[in-house]
C-alpha cells in the first residue's frame, strides 16, 4: 500500500475546518493535524505561520471537529497528531488529548522527558506512535525509528519543511539504512514532496509513501480547487 500523510493545520482560522472534507475524497490515506507550537523549530515559513494563526485558539476542540467530519465520511482516512514537545503540552497535564486518535507523532530529541511523556499517553489512549528521523540520524533516532508502529517519516531533504524542486536520490541509501536497521513500520519521505512526480519518485527510491505539508497548506490557502488538484495530483503519483 502506496500511503499518502497530508498535513491538516489545527485551529488556523485560515483553514476552515471543512476543508477537511476533501482529504476523505481524495485518497488520503493519514491526516497528519498539526497542534500548534510556539516554536516549530523543522518547520518553515508556510507552516510556522500557519502555527503563529493557531496559538490563540483550542487545537483540541479543531481536532474534535475535524475527526468527526470524518467520521461521517464513508471511507474515512487514519487520524495522525503531529506535535512539538513543549513544556505546556496538555497531553503532559491531563489524560484524553490523544483519545480517538490513529497515531501520534511528537518531535523531540529521542531521549527527550517530555517526548517519552507524550508517546506514554498517545500509547495509553490506544494510539500507534509514528517518528521523525532525521536527514542523518544518531543512534538514539535509529533506535527510535525501529521502535514506531504507525510510520516512520524519513527527512527527505536538509534544512526546513517547504517544498522543493526536485528529490534526492540519495534517499534511496537512507530508506536501505532504516530497513537495515530493523524498521519494519513503513517509511515516508517527507521534507520538500510538493508534487505528483515526487511521490512517484518517492516510491521508485523504495519509500512506502510520502508526506506533504507546506504544499497542502498553500493550496488550502489558495482554495478548495487548488487544495483538490494538489491532492489528486498526488494520488496518481503515489499509484504509478
Amino acid at each position: 500500500m502506496r500511503r499518502l500523510a497530508v498535513y491538516f493545520p489545527l485551529a488556523d482560522p485560515a483553514v476552515p475546518v471543512e476543508t477537511i472534507d476533501l482529504y476523505a475524497g481524495a485518497g488520503v490515506d493519514i491526516v497528519e493535524f498539526g497542534w500548534p507550537a510556539r516554536n516549530p523549530y523543522l518547520d518553515g515559513p508556510d507552516v510556522r505561520a500557519s502555527m503563529a494563526r493557531a496559538l490563540s485558539r483550542s487545537p483540541a476542540a479543531a481536532l474534535e471537529e475535524a475527526r468527526e467530519r470524518l467520521g461521517r465520511k464513508s471511507a474515512s482516512p487514519k487520524s495522525l497528531v503531529m506535535s512539538y514537545a513543549e513544556s505546556d503540552h496538555p497531553a503532559l497535564a491531563e489524560r484524553g488529548v490523544f483519545d480517538g486518535v490513529d497515531g501520534v507523532l511528537a518531535v523531540a530529541p529521542p531521549k527527550d522527558e517530555r517526548r517519552a511523556a507524550i508517546e506514554r499517553e498517545a500509547r495509553r489512549s490506544g494510539a500507534a506512535i509514528a517518528v521523525f528521523t532525521p536527514i542523518v540520524p544518531d543512534p538514539d533516532d535509529k533506535a527510535a525509528a525501529a521502535r514506531a508502529d504507525f510510520y516512520v517519516m524519513a527527512q527527505a531533504a536538509a534544512g526546513l519543511t517547504g517544498p522543493r524542486g526536485s528529490l534526492d536520490p540519495a534517499n534511496a541509501g537512507r530508506i536501505a539504512s532504516l530497513r537495515a536497521l530493523g524498521v519494519t513500520a513503513p517509511i515516508l519521505l517527507g521534507f520538500g514532496v510538493s508534487n505528483g512526480a515526487q511521490a512517484r519518485a518517492a516510491i521508485g527510491l523504495g519509500a512506502d509513501g510520502i508526506v506533504v505539508g507546506s504544499a497542502a497548506l498553500r493550496a488550502a490557502l489558495a482554495g478548495p480547487a487548488e487544495l483538490a488538484a494538489l491532492l489528486k495530483d498526488l494520488r496518481m503519483g503515489l499509484n504509478g
